[in-house]
């Protein structure tokens, strides 16, 4: 692995490229229906599943909303 280069000047550019401001929270069951139903077929997949893996939007649930 190749040897790290440090910078002679003493500055640190990786605090210029990051943002000061927090990351948000996990949304959950936070939001509106679409969300809610998301959240709830979620958590009941993680309690059932061993490895479940991701939980998606699906068409039935954005045709529900209109």
């Amino acid at each position: 692995m190749a040897e790290r280069q440090r910078s002679e000047d003493g500055r640190r550019e990786t605090e210029e490229y990051l943002d000061k401001a927090d990351t948000p929270p996990q949304q959950g069951r936070d939001g509106g229906q679409v969300e809610r139903k998301v959240g709830t077929r979620d958590l009941l997949k993680r309690a059932e599943q061993d490895r479940p893996g991701a939980t998606r939007v699906r068409k039935s649930d954005e045709k529900s909303e209109s």
